[in-house]
């Protein structure tokens, strides 16, 4: 594994290029918010493409090709989004393309990238109606917003029979007024009801908001016995300290993963993360991807985390299906993504370092909703933070792993 060497992303990239000098490389697009209030994510979100991208080009390419990212800045805005996956798309003749994370922002690159043909997997943009519209060009690998609020509240649900008896009733949910954050307040209020919970308050604020005191009054009024969060990095930093500030900390912070596992989330609240928890796609605590994160963090220094290691995940796909296609040619590479089934390991490849063994895009009725090209397969875990760590707390059959409550955040 390339990662192995301690060598710079950029340097293993060079080295298994030079390798491959004289083939014409199999171009993929990559367009995701590298500037900007998000960007943080979105580079994190590149380091795991790019170390992805190096292990594959080391080992031969694809069809004996090596793999050239174009890269695509969002800058976190959908209209720049667009004009972006266009560029892409006719000017740097992009086979497929992976984005957008900002479930908005993948909205309107995936109007693009069907209009023009084009496979587009995203790797962690989790919005519902994404896989809604029957889009035959547009693949979802990320569990979506109701797997995660499922897995968020069954946490919840299990930990509050298990150990409480029962004694948490009430549930407050926070969130931007964003495509994200309705659905959050949706599926937050559908499986409240489902498990037996009470929404006793529902907060939205715009999102970048300079200021959210007023929201965490009214969320301390109400003195819910669990909060639901789901915040981009910069509101859920500001959210967690006006929060501190206020003195205002439920028994439970069940946050969706979003910004609180952006790796400058903690740097910037520090203590006050302690406790908080969050469902998330992958923490450095899991067994499966234990070496290629080991691997990862020699590069990088910095462990991966959910983003990452879906982005990682998301690139070996894509190769798997180019090398299935026979070609960079887009229609051959949509079907070879429609018929993917990967099985614990990849081709030639690694294992699936994500909490479950098999990766297959399906079409599916969830909810009397049709779904196209989801890959039904992904769930999430939840981990809670603990002295500044991700710790995997849950399904409890998958970990010794003890919960901190009632959450600290101090």
């Amino acid at each position: 594994m390339i990662g192995k060497l301690g060598l710079s992303a950029s340097l293993c990239l060079a080295l298994a290029a030079s390798a491959l000098s004289g083939a014409e490389p199999v171009r993929i697009g990559g367009i995701y918010p590298l500037t900007g209030d998000v960007a943080a994510i979105g580079q994190n979100i590149k380091r795991g493409i790019d170390f992805a991208v190096a292990e594959i080009n080391a080992q031969g390419g694809v069809l004996g090709r090596p793999i050239e990212m174009i890269w695509g800045d969002t800058q976190g805005d959908p209209k720049i989004g667009m004009s972006e996956a266009e560029r892409l798309i006719t000017r740097g003749n992009v086979s497929s393309i992976l984005g957008a994370y900002q479930s908005a922002v993948t909205e309107v690159v995936s109007q693009v990238a069907e209009r023009y043909q084009t496979p587009f997997l995203t790797a962690i943009s989790t919005a519902n109606v994404l896989t809604t519209r029957g889009y035959r060009y547009f693949f979802r690998l990320a569990p979506t917003n109701m797997a995660f609020l499922k897995s968020m509240m069954q946490f919840v649900s299990d930990y509050n029979q298990k150990e409480l008896g029962g004694r948490l009733k009430t549930a407050a949910i926070v969130a931007d007024n964003t495509l994200l954050g309705q659905e959050t307040k949706e599926w937050g209020e559908y499986w409240c009801k489902e498990l037996g919970f009470e929404v006793i308050n529902v907060v939205l604020y715009m999102r970048g908001a300079a200021d959210l005191t007023s929201e965490v009054l009214s969320l301390k009024a109400s003195k819910p016995d669990i909060l639901i969060s789901d915040n981009y990095i910069s509101d859920c930093i500001l959210l967690t300290k006006t929060m501190g500030e206020q003195n205002f900390r439920p028994n439970i912070v069940i946050g969706k993963a979003t910004g609180f596992i952006d790796p400058t989330y903690i740097p910037n609240v520090g203590a006050l993360s302690n406790g908080i928890t969050t469902a998330l796609e992958w923490a450095p605590d899991m067994s499966n991807g234990a070496e290629t994160n080991a691997a990862f963090r020699k590069v990088y220094n910095i462990d991966m985390n959910g983003h990452s290691a879906n982005a990682y995940t998301a690139t070996w796909v894509l190769k798997t299906a180019i090398e299935k296609a026979g070609s960079p040619d887009r229609d051959k590479i949509r079907q070879a993504l429609k018929d993917t089934r990967i099985i614990k390991k990849f081709p030639n490849g690694p294992e699936i370092i994500l909490p479950y063994d098999e990766i297959a895009f399906v079409d599916i009725d969830l909810n009397g909703i049709k779904h196209t090209n989801l890959n039904y397969n992904a769930i999430t875990t939840v981990a809670q933070i603990q002295n500044g760590k991700y710790v995997t707390i849950w399904p409890f059959e998958k970990t010794d792993n003890k919960v901190i409550y009632p959450a600290p955040m101090k």
